[in-house]
């Protein structure tokens, strides 16, 4: 397993949750809209890192259809990529010890 894809679903659910828990208060809270204006797109880029990740690793056949489809689910849901990521490390550390 690739550790892009897990460092990307981490990457993607941190972002979500700075915008969602952060820079949405404010701009609705505090009216500052600069916050939503920086951060949508930094999350915005994670998150195609993220699907490229995924697409990349369902081509090379280290994730199937279903496990592709849980992670993108998950990245739409808060707290939702903090768990892909610890199921992609538990996965990868699953496979490798049955490797052995």
């Amino acid at each position: 397993m690739n550790k892009g894809l897990r460092y990307a679903a981490f990457a993607e659910a941190l972002t979500l949750l700075v915008l969602v828990f952060v820079a949405m208060p404010l701009k609705y809270g505090a009216q500052i809209p600069a916050a939503t204006s920086i951060m949508g797109p930094i999350h915005g880029m994670m998150f195609m890192l993220f699907i490229w990740f995924v697409i990349r690793s369902l081509s090379e056949g280290t994730l199937d259809r279903g496990e592709a489809a849980r992670l993108i689910i998950g990245a739409f849901l808060p707290f939702g990529g903090i768990i892909n990521e610890r199921w992609l490390r538990n996965r990868r550390s699953e496979r490798s010890a049955n490797a052995l």
